[in-house]
């Protein structure tokens, strides 16, 4: 198959019966969600990347018609999946596009230091003065490329370990909250955090097995479900509820169907960046067929989603601003008394902050860790990135977050002179909520072809990862196995070898569901 754009490759889509697609599409998502051990690492990734195909294709058949004659065979679906994988028309291709691109992208840089003039003008170096023309057009094309590995790889990492760590925030929002947002939680999802999270297990049960085709369930067919089970508050009553509130129409025209979500999305964005759009999945797991039918296409988003469902459903616009600060003084708190009083309890303290501060140059990091072989300065910051990580695929969005990451390493690189941390290396690490490989990994490779980190003081450019992200990458290495790793890159020499000392979730050990 070869299309010569995406809106033909949308097109070709409509031809077939949209069900068809959700039936094919979903039978191989809950294939690679079935327990298996991969013997080589590449046959996971290819796997995966796989998946994330299938969950596009079945996104785009929303624009279809479910009651058209003529369903997709395997070979079809296969094929088209091949067809997205080897897509040539995107910014790669294209010079003037990369040239129209890396213009854009400075334009954004230089505007967003204009609109934040109050933060800006405290910076010791405009991120404008390092990243030039000619700076942003050399890495343009890797940027595109990271785009497409954060696109393939996407629900990497353990599914449980996301689901433990939501249960884990809305137990610390609740506490800084004045337990008060506990309340909020009962009253928008009509369950308690722990029976709302027992109907994920309770879903994966019913979709994975209902009727032999797994990922769907209807509603008026009898459910029968073990006694034992029943008494865990795992009824049909209760997945009902959560369904319902995590689930939308799909080919409807309703504002808030997936094929009105997908149109806008793809309406808004040039040709050449509409098959990186995002998988709405994680925003709403479950496909409304008609009142009674329910499709839960993909196992992996599902448990993905988890926290995006309580964003969803309890953080509303009137509370939005509030909630927000309530999550900037959880993160905070999971890293202080969950991770890192679990993997190094006594080589870590928090900063304190400045008291009667005059300048923003007395804004500290957050915390301080003393490895064996360097000090890492972690600085929060859960507003930088935000759960819709393919908008970091537009340039206005990549400036913002690229803008907002030179501000936190602002405040390390001010941290490090007044602590005066000059005895050992310093890795200045970012910690973001929503996951940000994409957008940070172009920015770290940058600003290494400039003076940049010389300019601000430190020697290691920012590393930045999400929660998720940094976990998955010490959960099988002691952070000072991490810590000489990342040295060991920086100073390209030898790799060094994980010590499988990580914490292997071991934080979150006390988390149950059932």
């Amino acid at each position: 198959m070869d299309f010569k754009s995406f809106s033909e490759l949308r097109e070709f889509i409509r031809r077939y019966n949209s069900t068809s697609i959700l039936e094919i599409g979903a039978k191989k998502c809950w294939q690679k969600w079935e327990p298996k051990k991969y013997s080589d690492p590449l046959d996971w990734l290819h796997s995966n990347t796989e998946r994330n195909y299938a969950v596009r294709l079945m996104l785009l058949a929303s624009a279809g018609n479910p009651h058209r004659h003529g369903d997709i065979s395997v070979e079809t679906f296969d094929s088209l999946i091949n067809a997205y994988h080897s897509w040539e028309h995107h910014t790669i291709s294209d010079k003037r596009i990369l040239d129209k691109e890396a213009e854009a992208l400075l334009s954004s840089i230089q505007k967003w230091e204009i609109d934040h003039e109050k933060i800006a003008r405290n910076w010791s170096l405009k991120l404008s003065n390092i990243f030039d023309l000619e700076v942003i057009r050399t890495h343009v094309a890797g940027l595109f490329l990271q785009r497409l590995v954060a696109f393939q790889n996407a629900g990497f990492g353990y599914p449980v370990a996301r689901i433990h760590r939501t249960i884990k925030f809305i137990e610390l929002l609740d506490k800084h909250s004045d337990k008060k947002f506990l309340d909020d939680f009962l009253e928008r999802t009509k369950l308690s955090p722990i029976n709302y999270f027992k109907q994920i297990i309770g879903c994966l049960m019913v979709f994975g097995n209902f009727y032999n085709r797994k990922g769907f369930w209807d509603f008026s067919q009898f459910l029968d479900i073990d006694d034992e089970v029943q008494k865990q508050g795992i009824n049909p009553e209760n997945i009902k509820i959560f369904v319902m509130q995590n689930s939308e129409f799909f080919s409807s025209e309703a504002d808030n169907s997936f094929r009105n979500r997908i149109n806008q999305t793809l309406n808004s964005v040039p040709d050449y960046y509409q098959p990186l759009f995002y998988n709405y999945f994680l925003e709403v797991p479950f496909i409304k067929l008609n009142s009674e039918r329910l499709c839960l296409p993909d196992p992996f988003s599902f448990s993905e989603s988890c926290w995006n469902q309580i964003r969803g459903l309890v953080f509303e616009d009137s509370t939005r601003k509030r909630l927000e600060g309530l999550l900037s003084r959880s993160f905070e708190d999971y890293l202080e008394n969950t991770l890192l009083l679990f993997i190094i309890p006594n080589s870590f303290h928090r900063i304190p902050e400045v008291k009667n501060s005059t300048s923003s140059k007395d804004k500290r990091a957050d915390f301080l860790i003393d490895t064996l072989s360097s000090y890492i300065v972690l600085e929060c910051k859960s507003s930088i990135m935000s759960a819709d990580t393919s908008a970091y695929f537009h340039v206005d969005k990549l400036a913002d977050v690229w803008c907002r990451i030179h501000s936190a390493f602002e405040q390390i690189g001010n941290t490090v002179k007044a602590l005066n941390l000059h005895d050992k290396p310093v890795i200045p690490l970012i910690l973001t909520f929503y996951d940000s490989i994409a957008a940070s990994t172009v920015f770290e490779e940058m600003v290494k072809q400039t003076d940049y980190c010389s300019r601000m003081g430190l020697n290691i450019p920012p590393i930045v990862y999400s929660l998720h992200e940094f976990e998955h990458w010490i959960h099988d290495r002691s952070l000072n196995n991490w810590a000489e790793s990342i040295l060991s890159t920086h100073n390209a020499s030898s790799p060094i070898q994980r010590d499988n000392k990580g914490h292997n979730y071991g934080h979150l050990n006390n988390i149950s569901i059932l």
